[in-house]
C-alpha cells in the first residue's frame, strides 16, 4: 500500500495496519533474545517494571543500535509524519514481554487520550503507536485485539461493544502495526508456553508531554554517535543550555 492509503486506514478506515517483514525472521530473533537477556539483568539489579506475568523493558534506546535504528524505520516515520506532521517526537519505546499465565492488560486508548476527558478531540492527532512482533503472533500467545474503526468515536472504550467487535491481530516475526491512540485495543491472554516479546513505539506531536523518561539509562555516546533524526526525536536538538525556550516549529498555515 501507498503511504496515502496507509494513512487513510489508520485515520478514516480501520484505524490501525498491518506491515509485514518489516524485519527478517533472524533478525527478530535476535531482538527478541537480547529482550530477554537484558530483562533477566534488570530484574536482578530492581529496574525492570513487573506486574505479574507482565514485564516492561525501558531505555532500549542505549541498549543496542538495533533499537535506535528500529525507531526511526524509513517506512513507519513517513507513515507517522503524514499523519502527525514532520515535527514529532518519540514519546516512548519500550520492550513489552507476556509471560505464559499473563491475562489482558484492559481495554485502553493511548497516552496521551487516557490522561485526558473523554470525548476526545479528534484533530489534531495526538498519537500513532507501533507495535513491533519481535516473534510470530498466534491466537494464544498474547496477541493485540483491536476493534477497527473506534478510532472515529473519540470516546473512552465501551467494554461490551468492543468484546463483540475486536479482533485478534496475528502475524509472523518482523511485522509492524501502526496504530491510531484512539482506536479501543487490549492485549489477550497468553496461553501458551513460552514468553511472547513485542516492542512498543509512541510517537506524538511535538507539544505532547513524553509518556516515557527518555532520558532512562542515558548514555552519552549513543546521543554523540546518533543520527540528526534520532536526536530530533529524543527532542536532543531543542536541548541548549544557552536559549531560554526549545527552538521548536510551528505551521501557521490554515492549508
Amino acid at each position: 500500500m501507498k503511504i496515502v492509503e496507509l494513512t487513510k486506514e489508520i485515520v478514516q478506515g480501520k484505524g490501525y495496519v498491518v506491515l509485514p517483514n518489516l524485519l527478517s525472521l533472524q533478525e527478530a530473533t535476535e531482538a527478541r533474545n537480547l529482550i530477554l537477556e537484558l530483562a533477566q539483568q534488570e530484574k536482578q539489579e530492581g529496574k525492570l517494571i513487573v506486574q505479574g506475568a507482565k514485564e516492561r523493558l525501558y531505555g532500549l534506546i542505549y541498549k543496542g543500535e538495533f533499537f535506535t535504528k528500529l525507531v526511526q524505520d524509513k517506512l513507519i516515520l513517513s507513515v507517522i509524519e503524514a499523519i502527525l506532521g514532520e515535527d514529532i517526537i518519540l514519546g516512548g519505546f519500550s520492550a513489552h514481554i507476556l509471560h505464559p499465565g499473563a491475562q489482558r492488560m484492559g481495554v485502553h486508548v493511548d497516552y496521551p487520550y487516557w490522561a485526558m476527558s473523554s470525548p476526545f478531540p479528534t484533530y489534531p492527532i495526538l498519537e500513532i503507536q507501533v507495535i513491533w512482533m519481535m516473534e510470530d503472533f498466534t491466537a494464544d500467545n498474547g496477541s493485540p485485539l483491536f476493534a477497527a474503526g473506534t478510532q472515529t468515536l473519540a470516546t473512552k472504550p465501551d467494554l461490551k461493544q468492543f468484546e463483540n467487535t475486536a479482533e485478534k491481530i496475528t502475524g509472523t516475526a518482523g511485522t509492524a502495526i501502526i496504530s491510531h491512540g484512539l482506536c479501543w485495543h487490549d492485549t489477550s491472554e497468553n496461553s501458551s508456553d513460552r514468553p511472547r516479546v513485542s516492542l512498543l513505539g509512541n510517537y506524538t506531536p511535538q507539544y505532547i508531554h513524553p509518556l516515557e523518561n527518555n532520558l532512562f539509562d542515558f548514555k552519552e555516546e549513543t546521543i554523540a554517535n546518533s543520527s540528526p533524526q534520532l536526536r530530533k526525536l529524543l527532542r536532543h536538538t531543542w536541548m541548549s543550555r544557552n536559549k531560554p525556550i526549545y527552538g521548536m516549529k510551528f505551521n501557521m498555515s490554515d492549508k
